[in-house]
């Protein structure tokens, strides 16, 4: 059997000489006359000049028309349609207000294309309207008249 005192021993001379082989090779890698490790080459530089090209625009097609909402309610270059009167007829005046003479009359459920206005006269909203039906016009109240889609 190996002693202890052999074993550290053989221990301290192998870890000796491992630390005098690093030594030595210290002073030979960095010694002044050592030989120098060759220094590697390095690529030379590639300059990549991009020239642009003319940017040509593109045409671009007009937007799609889209839909226009129809307001709601009475406005001008809309319909209206004559209701609520009764048996009696709407009538088409030849200016807004109760005094102003009445130029045709118009049943319920007759479609009037919407001229002008509104215009406020007596207390009522007037429209001026014409009838699709056989091109007469004149202003008509609000009151008999009510939003319809065109004809």
């Amino acid at each position: 059997m190996v002693s202890l005192e052999t074993s550290l021993l053989s221990a301290a001379l192998v870890g000796g000489a491992i630390g005098l082989c690093a030594v030595i090779g210290f002073i030979i890698l960095f010694s002044p006359g050592a030989p120098v490790a060759p220094v590697e080459a390095r690529p030379t530089a590639i300059v990549v000049t991009v020239t642009p090209s003319p940017i040509i625009p593109t045409p671009t097609p007009p937007p799609a028309p889209t839909a226009t909402p129809t307001p709601e309610g009475l406005y001008v270059g809309g319909h209206a349609q004559v209701s609520g009167t009764g048996s009696d007829t709407l009538r088409l005046r030849s200016d807004p207000g109760l005094q102003s003479t009445t130029l045709v009359t118009v049943p319920d459920g007759t479609v009037l294309l919407i001229l002008d206005g509104p215009r406020d006269a007596d207390g009522i909203t007037w429209w001026r309207l014409r009838n699709l039906a056989d091109g007469s016009e004149g202003w008509a109240a609000q009151l008999y008249l009510v939003p319809t889609g065109a004809p």
